[in-house]
């Protein structure tokens, strides 16, 4: 281990004080060398007097000109090109464990592998729908078999020759990793999922927040996939998911006796469905002109 060429982790970080020092604090107790790199948009907060204490390696984004895609080009034009592997871990996923990092990594034993994510666990405070979104889309992996694609940069890992044969999209705002690792697919690569390699991160959105950022991601599917004139329909893309998504809520919060939950998801997934199909409308138009 001693004579392992240290592991390039890129952080971003904006305005993240409240959670940053544990996510930090979770970095320092890693089992395998690292070598910290963190990309701060400017923050306002307690941020910049914090990061000194964990790095020397600290760049500054301006503000305004923070595009998902070239930052993550920047950093991997920054890091030690030694490194046959980057880290990406975002500031407010704090490691579960001291073997977060080494977990990660041994997703790369395949050589087929382009890409590895952990498992994110939603945190303490975290309300039950949005603790059940998480755990749907990670815990055992089991169910992302049922997706067309999974993967989520938060807490990920890639391979830096794959980096080089297609840089992430300096064009998309959202979605950037789904779509780089869809690529990667697409020219013959896997995805790994490493379930052992846990991070804590989740939100509490409130409608609106969730309505945003459902109609953000909406619009990168319209621009990352192919969909058919039945996938793209009202029925196939929203109401059924809508239906479904209410119905495995109601059993989840009776099953829990979650009540105020059972009767919040309807107008919860309203909000879902509405921005995911405004903003899959919006990509659709731009992806046809």
């Amino acid at each position: 281990m001693s004579d392992m060429i240290p592991i390039p982790i890129v952080m971003r970080s904006h305005n993240d004080a409240s959670l940053i020092r544990q996510t930090l604090e979770g970095v320092k107790n890693q089992t395998i060398p690292y070598e910290l790199y963190v990309f701060d948009n400017e923050s306002e907060d307690e941020t910049g007097k914090i990061l000194p204490l964990y790095t020397d390696h600290i760049h500054t984004v301006p503000k305004g000109t923070y595009i998902p895609g070239r930052v993550l080009n920047e950093a991997m034009r920054t890091v030690n090109p030694d490194s046959p592997y980057v880290v990406f871990l975002n500031s407010d996923c704090a490691p579960v464990d001291e073997v977060w990092l080494e977990q990660l990594i041994e997703g790369f034993t395949d050589p087929s592998v382009a890409a590895v994510f952990s498992r994110q666990l939603p945190r303490p405070e975290c309300l039950p729908l949005f603790a059940k979104d998480t755990e749907d889309t990670f815990g055992d992996g089991s169910r992302q078999k049922y997706w067309k694609h999974c993967f989520s940069m938060a807490s990920s890992a890639i391979r830096r020759s794959v980096w080089e044969e297609e840089p992430f999209s300096e064009t998309i705002s959202y979605s950037e990793d789904i779509d780089w690792t869809w690529k990667a697919r697409n020219r013959g690569w896997t995805i790994a999922y490493r379930k052992d390699s846990q991070v804590y991160h989740s939100h509490n959105y409130t409608y609106s927040q969730f309505r945003k950022r459902q109609r953000g991601e909406g619009k990168a599917d319209a621009q990352i996939f192919e969909f058919s004139a039945w996938e793209r329909s009202f029925l196939r893309y929203s109401l059924l998911p809508y239906l479904r998504q209410v119905k495995s809520d109601w059993l989840y919060c009776l099953a829990r006796r979650q009540f105020r939950a059972f009767f919040s998801s309807p107008l919860l997934r309203y909000a879902q469905c509405c921005g995911r199909r405004e903003g899959f409308l919006e990509g659709l138009r731009e992806r046809e002109a």
